[in-house]
């Protein structure tokens, strides 16, 4: 029989039933504005028909839906030896391993776009040097604008977040559960697939589904390499609003790679029930151990050169291409720091970085307010939709998405506009990360301040907020650092006028500038990793 409601309980349901409406303001607000256009015209079914008897609008679906689980499956493929050493091994450079799992959250998709152009690309590092060792003639590489280089750069930024996942549910698995079956006449291949498999596939599958959601949303990465001819629903949205001026097809986009997104989001939210039982279940983490043979070793050091080559290159390259100052576009170059005082002696980077800063704080405190809100309304909340799906949905709603709504509300798209589409793209995971602090506190604290005469506010401020806060601070952060790398938004809806580092380095890759552009993304890097790392944004996605 289930126990009846206290007051409390029924308090933080009504608190929950009220602060939706206002996440809402954030998300039905811009996405009735995208949805709207469908109904002009000729109707919603109408332009939809049209839409789908467009070979454009067929084949970005087709190929967005390709790249993304190709993207996915190597993220995982990549990931998962990691996962290993990191729940399983002790070794030498294991915490910077374990560091690389912030790399797709605090390193801007641009940044990565650029290093892999400067290290993949005809001219670039890789290729140099192959024909350099080799005594070739031509490029061996030669992949890069295709579906195929889409899915590397994917695959390859996103495989520390299946490590990072994989390896936590890695770390829990018993050994003397794998002992046992051993014991029982079990190999190590049957052992792994009927003990170890069942133990990680969950964790592995929500992070396939979660890398899947991120790689389909992909703009900024297939808009600058992507390719000749069909992009993704993202790239074809922005198209077809910004230079076709065909605004019920750019809605037609919006709204079946929402619905899609919606599916993907579902089945993210069910595995990350049952991992977040597996997590609850155990009792304790595997102590690390080192290496028994040589054959270990040699694997994690050929995984560790195959991070340090295909991950890590790319942007090593950014870096380096930042201190070579050419006096022609394509010319011979010397080391120097010409590039940055360049960029800090232009009026409009000043302004740029200013900028930057504003929107950064503005999204990501009312981020955290958000997050912090719904956090304590779902505190006591018993629905598993309430609990999970809905908090959640803002997953399944990309920024091109929100920005063209927001511009289609409001006529043009402003600051403000930019801070709620960036707020609502990084308060789940700041709601993730609140909620694990919340949820592991002694709720005796809470009861304890309202039995002394607290009010229900005053607890808040005294109790809840102060274990909140390292969880708070960490969300804070992780958000500034997406709001300060994105450019999403500001690429499908621009604001006239006004232009962030973001923006900027864009704008000076788009224009061929590359020197200037790799130090200009050498500063976002450094500067949102910092603020990433001061308050270790893993909390956000722990």
């Amino acid at each position: 029989m289930r126990a009846p409601r206290l007051p409390s309980e029924r308090a933080y349901t009504l608190a929950s039933a009220a602060l939706f409406p206002v996440l809402g303001l954030f998300v039905a607000l811009p996405l009735a504005g995208a949805f709207m256009p469908l109904f002009r015209g000729d109707g919603a079914f109408d332009n939809l028909g049209r839409a789908f008897g467009d070979a454009r609008f067929l084949g970005s679906f087709g190929f967005g839906l390709g790249q993304a689980l190709a993207s996915a499956v190597l993220a995982l493929l990549v990931g998962l030896p990691g996962a290993y050493l990191l729940g399983r091994k002790k070794f030498p450079g294991k915490r910077l391993l374990s560091a690389l799992a912030v790399v797709p959250f605090c390193v801007p998709p641009l940044i990565v776009a650029l290093g892999f152009v400067l290290y993949y690309g005809k001219d670039g590092f890789l290729n140099r040097a192959l024909m350099a060792i080799f005594s070739l003639d031509s490029p061996p590489l030669d992949f890069l604008y295709s579906f195929w280089g889409v899915v590397l750069a994917h695959g390859f930024y996103n495989f520390p977040l299946v490590m990072s996942m994989a390896g936590d549910a890695w770390s829990g698995i018993r050994r003397d559960t794998e002992d046992a079956a051993r014991l029982l006449g079990a190999g190590r291949v049957r052992t792994f697939v009927t003990v170890t498999l069942p133990g990680i596939l969950p964790a592995a599958g929500a992070a396939f589904t979660l890398t899947f959601l991120m790689c389909f949303f992909s703009f900024t990465i297939v808009l600058l390499f992507g390719g000749p001819g069909v992009g993704t629903p993202e790239v074809e949205l922005y198209r077809a609003a910004r230079f076709d001026l065909d605004r019920p097809l750019a809605s037609a986009f919006a709204l079946v790679e929402s619905a899609v997104a919606l599916l993907a989001l579902y089945a993210y939210a069910r595995l990350e029930r049952r991992v977040s039982g597996r997590r609850t279940d155990a009792a304790r983490r595997e102590a690390a151990v080192p290496f028994r043979g040589p054959a270990g070793v040699a694997g994690a050091v050929v995984y560790g050169l195959l991070v340090l080559v295909a991950f890590l290159g790319p942007l090593a390259a950014v870096a380096g291409e930042s201190l070579v100052v050419r006096s022609a576009k394509y010319g011979p170059g010397n080391l120097g720091l010409g590039n940055y005082l360049a960029l800090f002696s232009s009026p409009s980077f000043v302004r740029a970085a200013g900028n930057t800063l504003a929107l950064g704080l503005g999204s990501a405190l009312l981020a955290a307010l958000i997050g912090f809100a719904l956090s304590l309304a779902l505190k006591r909340t018993r629905s598993p939709f309430l609990a999970s799906v809905l908090p959640l949905s803002p997953l399944a709603l990309s920024s091109v998405v929100l920005a063209y709504g927001w511009s289609s509300v409001v006529g043009t798209a402003t600051p403000l506009t930019l801070a709620a589409v960036q707020a609502v793209s990084a308060y789940p995971f700041i709601l993730k990360g609140i909620q694990g602090a919340l949820g592991s506190s002694d709720e005796r604290l809470a009861d304890a301040a309202l039995a002394l005469g607290s009010s229900r506010l005053g607890a808040v401020f005294r109790v809840r907020l102060p274990l909140a806060a390292p969880a708070l601070l960490s969300g804070f952060a992780f958000a500034f650092a997406i709001s300060a790398g994105d450019a999403n938004a500001l690429i499908a809806a621009p604001v006239p006028g006004y232009e962030t580092l973001a923006l900027k380095l864009y704008q000076l890759a788009g224009s061929y500038r590359f020197n200037e552009a790799c130090a200009a993304a050498t500063l976002l890097g450094l500067a949102v990793s910092l603020v990433f790392f001061l308050k270790d944004g893993r909390h956000a996605i722990a």
